[in-house]
């Protein structure tokens, strides 16, 4: 399946991975849409472990500018550098939505959202549902297309059905 392709027709996409495959999957993903201007929010792994990554892969970083859940957990980082702002904690939702609302002024192709699983790890379902409304809308005041990530997996299932409404198509890479 070309997400790419998917995302000409939908701005908002809600991709169901495997836990197996799920970093090889993300690689695939973000080859299909180099070339433009990604925003990267992670909520699993630090913004310079995920370059690593993408730069191992032989993906230019240079587009890419990430939002960086994670580092402020585990060791003092300031707010910005080049390429990278730095929340607190995934659960710090509002700092989360205020960082994304000053990346889609500069007007990003794509925001790829890592994961939504790792927020229920941080918050309940419904701030976790409120808050991806909140997103969805501000991705639809602009040209951006969007990419949730969540794991396929039975725990998550009352959170697909609830985020489902607040996207365009929901693709389950799992079947």
């Amino acid at each position: 399946m070309n997400i790419k392709t998917e995302l000409e027709s939908n701005q908002i996409i809600l991709l169901l991975m495997p836990s197996a495959g799920y970093s090889t999957l993300t690689i695939d993903i973000l080859k299909g849409l180099a070339g433009r201007s990604i925003c990267y929010v992670t909520l699993n792994k630090t913004h310079q472990a995920l370059k690593d990554v993408f730069q191992k892969n032989e993906i230019d970083t240079k587009n890419i500018f990430f939002i960086d859940c994670i580092s402020k957990t585990i060791k003092k980082c300031p707010d910005i550098v080049e390429g990278c702002y730095f929340v607190e904690s995934p659960a710090a939702l509002t700092e989360m939505s205020l960082c994304i609302t000053k990346v889609l002024a500069k007007n990003v192709s794509y925001i790829i959202f890592d994961s939504l699983t790792n927020l229920l790890i941080y918050e309940k379902k419904a701030p976790v549902a409120r808050f991806v409304s909140i997103i969805s809308n501000k991705i639809r005041e602009t040209k951006t297309k969007a990419i949730f990530y969540t794991l396929s997996i039975t725990e998550q299932e009352e959170l697909i059905k609830e985020t489902g409404m607040f996207v365009d198509k929901v693709i389950d890479f799992g079947k």
